[in-house]
Formats: structure tokens, sequence, C-alpha cells
């Protein structure tokens, strides 16, 4: 893990670190976490958007939502990452 926030929620650490294991992704950069109610389970990680060199994600907590950034080389595996992401969270 990677930037300014190194502290997670329990449920989002093994989220984070099953996502850090997927081949081609080089870094997870984590960012703001916002407090607020969702419909998702802790520990749930959506896409969110496309960025260069990598995708954004939402990752959800009990407590919130923090958003992701996760750096994919070669970009090449973008969409590999993406259907890994969506058939786990589902």
């Amino acid at each position: 893990m990677q930037g300014r926030h190194k502290s997670l929620d329990k449920h989002l650490k093994h989220s984070i670190r099953w996502l850090e294991s997927i081949s081609g992704v080089t870094k997870v950069v984590l960012g703001i976490s916002e407090s607020c109610r969702h419909k998702f389970t802790p520990g749930t990680l959506r896409f969110k958007m496309d960025v260069a060199g990598g995708i954004k994600i939402n990752a959800y907590s009990g407590n919130g939502v923090m958003d992701v950034f996760v750096k994919i080389d070669p970009i090449t595996e973008r969409e590999a990452v993406k259907e890994k992401i969506k058939s786990r969270y589902l």
C-alpha cells in the first residue's frame, strides 16, 4: 500500500491484499476515506473509472467509502484486472 493513508478497516485489509496479488497490479494507492452510508458489504471493491496508468476503484468499509488508485503495468492488463474485481465482488 502506498499513499498518505495506510490505516484500513479490518474488512478492507483482506480485499486490498487480494488486489495487490493480482498479476499486472504494481501499486495500490489509498486515497480519501469518507464516512457515509452505503448498501455494499464491508470489504467490497467496485470499479469506478479508467485513468492514465491504471484504474480508480471504490473500497467500501463498515464506516464509509475509500477512493483507491490501482497502478497497472503493463496497461494491457487493465481489462483483466477489472474483470477479476467484477467477478469476485458481484
